[in-house]
């Protein structure tokens, strides 16, 4: 059993380990003893005692013209232990205080490269709620894979996920609402000319350039869905 790593849990620095264990085997002796027995410089004692007895861990007496140090029973390790654990209950609200409010905080994944496009429209598929989306066909097909491209929304029929977009009027654009049917998919056309593809589902927004070398950025965040979703419902609903 590593006995300093058991007084390093209940807030003794190594340091002050070693003087503890020290005394206890030399059950009363001065500072230069002591020092010796824990390989500690006598400067560093005389604090590092005064922090212990302050802990009821060490008591002082004074004997001619010094004093002498001794070990308070090894039963205060557990009085101070419990103490240590009051302090933390006590304190528990603040710490819950401070944690719940980090679940609030946006999550925020980056991608690099097609590798990360192609992660993150994996990561679209895991959805069981409608997708809103942004979309320019033509950009994206003019370097993107066109055979996975078309993988994505036959595999996101298949999951039988809505997908509803505001895409950019060309000839792709027009290819891709020919076969909204087949694909469970609805899409309004526009004169817009998007950089970014935006998709919208439940509480995340997965952005992803449409310029080369390509990059994705998936935020978690139920606000900021929710305020995404109503620029999306206002736009799409004057499309005709």
């Amino acid at each position: 059993m590593d006995l300093q790593q058991i007084l390093s849990s209940i807030g003794l620095s190594e340091k002050q380990s070693q003087i503890y264990l020290a005394l206890l085997e030399l059950g009363s002796a001065g500072i230069s003893e002591i020092a010796q027995k824990a390989e500690q410089k006598r400067t560093n004692i005389y604090n590092l005692i005064t922090e212990m007895k302050a802990q009821g861990l060490v008591s002082e007496i004074k004997k001619g013209k010094g004093l002498i140090y001794s070990p308070c029973p090894p039963e205060n390790l557990i009085a101070k232990a419990k103490n240590n654990l009051q302090n933390i209950e006590s304190a528990l609200p603040e710490f819950l205080g401070r944690y719940n409010s980090l679940k609030h905080k946006p999550k925020i994944k980056f991608y690099e490269g097609v590798a990360g496009i192609k992660t993150t429209y994996q990561q679209l598929l895991k959805t069981k709620k409608p997708i809103f989306a942004f979309g320019d066909y033509e950009k994206m097909f003019s370097w993107l894979d066109e055979k996975y491209l078309w993988t994505i929304p036959e595999e996101r029929a298949q999951k039988k996920i809505n997908y509803y977009v505001i895409a950019n009027n060309g000839p792709r654009g027009r290819e891709v609402q020919a076969k909204d049917k087949e694909q469970l998919r609805t899409t309004k056309l526009t004169t817009a000319d998007f950089e970014t593809e935006v998709n919208i589902s439940d509480n995340k927004v997965a952005m992803i350039s449409l310029r080369r070398p390509g990059s994705a950025v998936i935020i978690e965040d139920a606000a900021i869905a929710k305020t995404m979703k109503i620029i999306w419902q206002t736009w799409w609903d004057k499309l005709k």
